[in-house]
């Protein structure tokens, strides 16, 4: 790599010539996190009967095998044909509530559909009622039907695309609830009513439900809706992110690249999520449930993270652990304590500011603290490698504008990198999406003018020569900041798959770590050459 100083990269530990792949490396990084989470889990969940874990079981043996990779277009096929779809929902996953998201808006607009939710008592369907007819806002809505799990907006954009395109809404959610397997056939019972009361209504609208996953097993809440129907229906179902499947692809090497596969006739299995992501979701509702948040398990979290991150890739971690303060929205009170150290000015307290409430996670070298924005995985792996850069490399800042600019797109693209190491579903807007934000008259005017600036800088990196590009490296701090972080996400994508099928040795990411990109022109030239090294890299699409 060019203007690379091999003396400033410790060298790695040596390895046996017959060690383990990197790959192998990742998958035993995953399945021992999994084993972890899963031990915490099983702790804190108490009370499960007989007759629930017979449930469970029912649904595990659904989801123990599958038959083959399935494109969407044999999805769409079977969805356009359904006269029921059930879509399995891990309560505590917003990708899963997205999912379901997309599956509607791939639909066709004028199609005549029913939206079934758990997340809506039936006693409350006056109430969606009145929303889908515009006497209620959504707002109002949330007050009456706020979810157990999950978060608002993924819920509030699946009722605001309901109402825009005329869909009925309905609760299928009875009023008891609880963990006992008498209550979840009781609930399959319950729902089922609803569910073919629906169909009687309105026949020409298949019925799309969103319900947790333990119920889409086939023989509980699909087999109470046939019992009940007057007719035989045709039904399709989907599942999410099953442990099982996941290994399997994990085994095969393609877990990166299989986005959907056919369980069985009519049951298809949706992964879009690592089984590790899905327990640390359900972990970080355990931690925000109860009246006085678990203050300390975001450090606990970070500390997990940074450690794995810093073993894939022979870090020296040492005892940096011990002097790093990890700060999260449950405790704002690093606030004041920055405030008294008397070398943050009030400009850049207003920055932390914004920064926190736009939810938004950082490293501040400076005070050797961590701030995660939101308990989640990505944001925890993503600021412990960038802990790990810190302090593996001098901190020397870049001379000039443009050495800045790179310097910080490749921190953001070692972050990205990271967090992709733990979660490789995370995903990260690439051209593609740009070009359309560019051309929509949908967004502000701010998302269009980002969108061009970033590709401007794709043309230049393809060697074109582009007027007015070094408007970039002199704008402000926000559009600075957004820029870099673009282009440094999508590097960091590629970089991630380039790792993983050889084009880019571990030893060479491990180089970024260490070196501080000080001399005139090295951030420019180390990005331009990675861009190089990655630009025929295909990276999988999503949902």
């Amino acid at each position: 790599m060019k203007h690379r100083r091999s003396h400033r990269t410790p060298a790695a530990p040596r390895r046996a010539a017959a060690g383990p792949s990197l790959r192998e490396e990742i998958v035993a990084l995953h399945r021992a996190i999994y084993r972890r989470n899963q031990i915490r889990i099983n702790q804190s969940v108490l009370g499960y009967t007989p007759a629930f874990r017979r449930y469970e079981r029912d649904y595990t043996r659904a989801v123990a095998t599958y038959e083959r990779r399935a494109s969407f277009y044999e999805l769409d096929r079977e969805l356009a044909a359904a006269d029921v779809v059930y879509v399995g929902d891990y309560h505590t996953l917003p990708q899963a509530q997205r999912a379901f998201l997309r599956l509607l808006r791939r639909l066709p607009e004028t199609r005549p559909v029913t939206v079934a939710l758990e997340l809506v008592p039936a006693r409350r369907q006056r109430d969606v009622d009145a929303y889908l007819g515009g006497r209620v806002d959504v707002d109002e809505l949330r007050d009456l039907v706020l979810p157990d799990f999950g978060e608002w907006q993924n819920w509030r954009e699946i009722l605001e695309l309901s109402r825009a395109r005329g869909y009925h809404v309905i609760g299928i959610d009875a009023a008891a609830r609880g963990p006992t397997g008498s209550k979840l056939g009781g609930r399959d019972r319950f729902a089922a009513r609803r569910i073919t009361r629906a169909r009687e209504r309105w026949p020409a609208a298949p019925v799309f439900v969103l319900v947790g996953e333990l119920h889409v097993a086939p023989g509980h809440l699909p087999l109470e809706v046939q019992r009940l129907a007057r007719q035989p229906l045709q039904d399709v179902i989907v599942y999410q992110n099953c442990e099982a499947i996941w290994q399997d692809l994990e085994r095969r090497g393609i877990e990166h690249a299989v986005e959907l596969v056919r369980v069985r006739s009519h049951e298809y299995a949706l992964m879009n999520t690592p089984p590790i992501v899905c327990q640390q979701s359900f972990l970080n509702w355990l931690d925000i449930d109860e009246g006085l948040p678990e203050v300390g398990a975001p450090e606990e979290r970070f500390h997990k993270y940074a450690r794995s991150i810093a073993e894939l890739f022979e870090l020296p971690l040492g005892d940096a652990l011990d002097e790093v303060e990890v700060a999260s929205v449950v405790d704002l009170s690093f606030l004041q304590r920055l405030r008294r150290r008397g070398d943050f000015s009030e400009a850049d307290m207003r920055a932390i500011k914004r920064q926190i409430l736009a939810s938004e996670s950082y490293y501040i070298p400076r005070a050797k603290m961590v701030y995660l924005g939101r308990l989640a995985i990505n944001h925890a792996t993503e600021e412990a490698t960038h802990f790990l850069r810190h302090i593996s490399a001098d901190n020397d800042e870049p001379k000039s504008l443009v050495d800045a600019f790179y310097a910080r797109c490749l921190e953001e693209a070692l972050g990205f990198l990271g967090s992709k190491v733990i979660n490789h579903k995370r995903k990260c807007p690439h051209l593609p999406w740009f070009e359309r934000v560019a051309r929509s008259r949908a967004v502000s005017a701010g998302e269009r003018r980002l969108a061009r600036l970033v590709l401007a800088h794709a043309r230049m990196e393809a060697g074109e020569k582009v007027r007015g590009l070094a408007r970039i490296y002199r704008s402000d701090a926000e559009t600075f900041n957004a820029v870099t972080h673009v282009l440094g996400y999508m590097l960091g994508d590629k970089l991630y798959y380039a790792m993983l099928d050889g084009r880019l040795e571990k030893r060479e990411i491990r180089s970024l770590f260490f070196d501080p990109f000080d001399d005139e022109g090295e951030a420019l030239a180390s990005y331009l050459y990675l861009v190089a090294r990655t630009r025929d890299v295909q990276v999988p699409e999503r949902l």
